[in-house]
């Protein structure tokens, strides 16, 4: 294998099943119904941290997933707290986000969430919602076709008001929403949605499997820039580029450095199914399980496997014409699982897919030199904004 790395973030499948029936799902084709029993969690908590241990790793984030894992509460519970007495056994920190469809909120679930903010001081929770409910309920449907978009916007506020009620950082309720051609002209208005809600970063992610054209690439332009000056209002408004800053998920650059890689996937990235079976990605997982690495229960057995993800470089990507290591996008999301299923090829992209990507960095960048200049132009005694936040140069 080219390198030996610690496996700092891992999707730990809880259980395959779900209550909705989402109609973009990329888990639809080969979804199951299983849960991962106890013991398999706990064997996947001492893989990961035997394996940062090997390997000089100082942490691990250990994802909540499905399908919907809170159909696993018991279980999840349980893992956490092992983990967690584990981590500090050996000096690893140990973090959990939850992934969550966002349908379900009990008593149970939140005494939970405090026992873990207690125990870590940390609690991310990353609720799929597509947007206003006209959006949502279109293609996020429980499996009797019923709409979704009331319980799970309520869950939200009720997430809010547990994290402000308790001193736990709402920033890290968090939302990802995809886009999809029947729901790409409603960015803008989701996003507004989504921020009433409380939620500060509204993440957008363009649909892999989509049919983009190039009335599509217009309408996404068109979106991103009504965002852009909506968030200029607010930080006019509020004499702060603080909305700009939260809004890195969508308008704002985040990464400063165009990464070397495709991505984590099979290098610091795993996932870990029900059975104990360890895959590169949740995705590869769903797409394609010849590419098994191993088993929790053996540990790695298929380093040829993982060395192909090690090799799989940026400059080495193309699309249609174009060599992705030419490109100066830095926040371009490329899904080698995705790429492999529709071209049989990790390095090869849906062109399309390229030109959306290409329109939101063009975004991006006009943007920034847009509220750089308002970071020149607000006065700073005038507004007396102590956590003043200007925009990177």
């Amino acid at each position: 294998m080219s390198k030996a790395t610690s496996f700092s973030v891992c999707y730990l499948y809880l259980t395959e099943n779900c209550n909705l029936q989402c109609k973009y799902c990329f888990e639809n084709a080969n979804r199951g119904k299983s849960y991962m029993p106890l013991d398999t969690a706990k064997k996947s908590v001492d893989f990961l941290i035997d394996n940062a241990l090997k390997n000089n790793g100082k942490s691990v984030n250990i994802v909540l997933f499905g399908g919907e894992p809170l159909l696993n509460l018991d279980v999840m519970i349980n893992v956490c707290h092992y983990a967690v007495d584990k981590g500090n056994e050996h000096n690893i920190e140990v973090r959990f986000p939850i992934i969550t469809n966002g349908t379900i909120y009990n008593k149970k679930y939140e005494e939970f969430l405090l026992d873990l903010y207690k125990a870590t001081n940390y609690v991310d929770i990353q609720i799929s919602i597509d947007g206003i409910p006209e959006v949502q309920d279109k293609n996020r449907v429980f499996v009797n076709d019923k709409p979704t978009s009331a319980i799970v916007s309520e869950n939200i506020i009720k997430l809010m008001t547990l994290f402000e009620n308790n001193g736990m950082d709402t920033s890290l309720i968090r939302t990802h929403s995809v886009l999809t051609k029947n729901n790409i002209s409603k960015l803008f208005l989701s996003f507004k949605y989504l921020n009433q809600l409380g939620i500060r970063n509204p993440e957008f992610a363009i649909l892999n499997e989509e049919d983009w054209d190039e009335n599509d690439i217009s309408i996404y332009t068109e979106q991103l820039s009504l965002v852009a000056d909506y968030i200029y209002q607010e930080c006019i408004s509020s004499c702060s580029l603080k909305p700009y800053h939260y809004a890195e998920g969508i308008i704002a650059q985040r990464k400063r450095y165009i990464n070397e890689y495709t991505c984590a996937a099979g290098k610091t990235f795993c996932s870990i199914a029900p059975n104990g079976d360890i895959y590169p990605c949740h995705r590869i997982f769903s797409y394609n399980r010849g590419f098994k690495l191993g088993n929790v229960f053996d540990g790695i057995i298929d380093n040829d496997i993982r060395k192909k993800f090690f090799d799989t470089c940026r400059k080495d990507m193309h699309a249609g014409n174009n060599n992705c290591g030419e490109c100066e996008n830095s926040e371009c999301i490329v899904c080698m699982a995705y790429n492999n299923e529709k071209y049989g090829d990790m390095l090869k992209c849906n062109p399309l897919v390229c030109s959306m990507f290409k329109t939101k960095w063009k975004v991006i960048v006009e943007t920034k030199k847009r509220f750089d200049k308002l970071s020149d132009k607000l006065n700073y005694n005038k507004c007396n904004e102590m956590a003043f936040i200007r925009a990177e140069n």
